[in-house]
């Protein structure tokens, strides 16, 4: 054996952190890809209303009658439901259950924070409404949070 040499043909090994002769992509690896800087003269258009809009109506039939109440007498008796909105930012903290949702014209809004379950869906609703620019319908209680969101 002393005098036989290694075959060329055979499998080679490399190191495992040896350096690759070409980067990954991400068509090989998704979730490379890094997040792109947005100009702020594109700003505007990331976050504007869509052109239209279109939205089932939350009222049952009994209540689009004009002789019936009226929706804002329903809203002082117990919420208030505010409809064809649009949520322009999320923010939260790294505390339990703490997130607030800009909606245009209205303001900050509390997301209701009982349950980590209720939080976790109304928090995930309102940042599907803000990344696709849809409308939402919710219902805010006295307290000032949110306890129902609907995204059309």
């Amino acid at each position: 054996m002393a005098g036989r040499t290694r075959s060329t043909n055979g499998p080679t090994r490399t190191r495992a952190n040896a350096p690759s002769a070409t980067a990954p992509t991400t068509e090989e690896f998704p979730g490379l890809s890094a997040p792109s800087r947005v100009a702020p003269d594109d700003i505007a258009s990331v976050v504007m209303a869509p052109e239209t809009a279109t939205m089932p109506t939350l009222m049952p039939p009994t209540l689009r009658d004009p002789s019936s109440m009226a929706e804002a007498d329903l809203a002082a008796v117990t919420a208030t439901w505010r409809s064809s909105q649009y949520i322009d930012a999320m923010w939260s903290i790294d505390q339990t259950r703490n997130a607030f949702m800009l909606v245009r014209g209205l303001g900050w809004r509390k997301i209701y924070n009982g349950r980590d379950g209720a939080f976790t869906a109304l928090v995930s609703l309102a940042a599907q409404a803000r990344q696709t620019g849809r409308q939402v319908s919710f219902r805010e209680e006295a307290d000032g949070m949110v306890y129902e969101i609907y995204l059309w």
